[in-house]
């Protein structure tokens, strides 16, 4: 029997909320079982043990040489899957005597077989002990240092493989590329050792238009921080708190470098250890001066060292500078920017959970930049858009804060974050206004004014959200002017402290542009808008009367 009525249905279907900007990986290279590309969600700290790679058993330790020169042949109980001729960074642990154990530069020089310099030579070891991979070590710092500060916020963990840094830096670069469509992570927290490296300077170049949203979180240091420029949005660099002192000024008798190997000696003994950070001044070339990492071999009166680039020889003999103060540098089981990583990642816009600017946020867990007589170093690494872990004592708060929060480029990261978010939501609601209207017989959304309307309400309507969820600042406008009209308006500063979303109208825009309607292409929406951000310093003018007014 015929049906007297016959209902239609069509189906409009919401956008699904872009979850990018809480995608962030550690990056590892060799510390977990993972296959080179793949990747892990970590929901919560314990999650990562189950990918960690275990310690391998040595089967022979044999010392040679004297001094720093010293050099130790290891053997490995099984094949460590290494490249003959590569360096690699590994930990040894367990063995004795204890000169043996550190994470070292290791030479592999056989299937089963390392070299490397322990800074003095151990003698005949009396115990074989394991290595591991060194970044298993450090891979554990990031976990424990981010799920440190609170639960809710997932990671992943990326493994790129064996290797060394610049074997990291290519295998990030490619998976990034082939993973750009859709983009998979939002923000990489990178080990130690890319510090400074050119390759991962390079792959840092190619992020930094306004428009990519893809960020590197990088562990820099007081010899290394200059490095990153002002044209890198994509960077947020720190120096963890470092250890030194206290000790004397001293003389150096001598100064010399092989490659970008320095060793001076000092008049007297100069009271520096391995790890800890000193100041030369007074060399020349001048090149041995600054902030450099004392590194195996230092002793007595022996400071070695690692240079930036390779010198010339001495030509003048210069000074390690006075330290007074002690500081102990971070804890054993600290990454200290995972604690910042924790916060980006963790931003959850709404208008009940508005996102807080990244200045001054609270951390946990980290160890302060030590202040005491650092007052013209930390003015001058705030000047480079270097940030450090801070305290809250001036606001009388013991809690840590994050000083001063910024991307290389000096903006507020939140600005950044502000310009992604904008980019990925208006991309999301308008290609979804787009497909629901192709599929709308009831109200098909078609290429002409009403339609052009439509768009503009969908771009306004994002940024209204933007505004309620603390990422824009100022009040909505929507306005139909020509693409002139419109820049003299701006120009003109007709707009200030509004979020202005224009559409230019159907008939001027195809005016102007008569190719475009037959291909379906509009390109007449224009959003001009500020980031919200805070406050980063409070300038109070007080003037003290020493009479009664009257």
């Amino acid at each position: 029997m015929p049906t007297i009525v016959t209902v239609n249905v069509s189906q409009q279907l919401a956008p699904k909320p872009s979850t990018l900007q809480k995608t962030g990986a550690f990056i590892s290279q060799g510390a977990t079982v993972l296959s080179p590309g793949a990747f892990q969600l970590l929901t919560q700290k314990s999650d990562l043990a189950t990918y960690l790679a275990g310690a391998q058993q040595l089967a022979a330790l044999s010392p040679s040489g004297s001094g720093s020169s010293a050099i130790v042949a290891a053997t490995t109980e099984n094949p460590h899957g290494y490249p003959v001729g590569s360096v690699v960074e590994l930990t040894v642990s367990g063995a004795a005597p204890s000169a043996y154990n550190g994470t070292f530069p290791c030479t592999i020089t056989g299937a089963s077989t390392f070299t490397y310099q322990p800074g003095s030579n151990p003698g005949a070891a009396t115990q074989l002990g394991v290595w591991t991979p060194e970044d298993v070590a450090e891979l554990n710092e990031m976990n424990t240092s981010f799920f440190g500060q609170g639960s809710g916020q997932g990671v992943y963990v990326l493994e790129l493989g064996e290797g060394s840094v610049d074997d990291g830096v290519s295998f990030l670069s490619s998976w990034i590329a082939e993973n750009s469509s859709p983009q998979f992570f939002y923000a990489y927290l990178v080990p130690r050792s890319w510090d400074g490296d050119a390759s991962f300077i390079s792959l840092i170049k190619q992020f930094e238009a306004p428009s990519a949203k893809t960020y590197f979180f990088v562990t820099t240091t007081l010899a290394t921080y200059t490095k990153y420029t002002s044209l890198m949005k994509d960077v947020i660099s720190e120096i963890e708190a470092p250890a030194y002192g206290p000790w004397p000024s001293n003389a150096l008798s001598y100064l010399a470098a092989t490659g970008t190997t320095a060793t001076a000696i000092t008049t007297t003994p100069h009271q520096v250890s391995v790890g800890d950070w000193f100041q030369l001044s007074g060399n020349l070339p001048a090149g041995y001066n600054g902030w450099f990492e004392a590194a195996l071999g230092t002793s007595g009166e022996t400071l070695v060292w690692q240079l930036p680039s390779a010198q010339g020889a001495e030509t003048a003999l210069g000074t390690l500078l006075s330290q007074p103060y002690q500081s102990d540098g971070i804890g054993s089981t600290e990454f200290s920017l995972a604690t910042a990583f924790w916060v980006w990642l963790n931003y959850n816009p709404k208008s009940s959970n508005k996102v807080t600017p990244f200045a001054f946020s609270f951390l946990f867990g980290a160890t302060a930049f030590p202040t005491q007589g650092n007052g013209s170093l930390l003015t001058t690494l705030k000047a480079a858009f270097t940030n450090v872990v801070g305290t809250g004592a001036e606001g009388g708060i013991s809690d840590l804060i994050q000083l001063w929060g910024t991307t290389q480029d000096g903006n507020d990261a939140t600005y950044w974050y502000s310009v992604d978010w904008v980019q990925i939501n208006l991309d999301l609601n308008l290609a979804n206004a787009v497909i629901n209207g192709s599929n709308d017989p009831v109200n098909p959304l078609y290429y002409n004014q009403d339609g052009i309307n439509r768009l503009q309400d969908v771009a306004a309507q994002t940024m209204s959200t933007a505004i309620t969820n603390g990422l824009a600042f100022g009040t909505l406008t929507k306005t139909e002017l020509s693409a002139s009209d419109f820049n003299d308006a701006l120009n003109a500063g007709t707009f200030a402290g509004q979020v202005v979303v224009n559409a230019e109208p159907f008939i001027a825009y195809n005016s102007e542009n008569p190719n475009d309607y037959s291909e379906g292409i509009y390109d007449g929406i224009s959003v001009v808008y500020t980031p919200s951000r805070g406050f980063t310093q409070i300038v109070v003018n007080l003037v003290v009367q020493n009479f009664v007014a009257v």
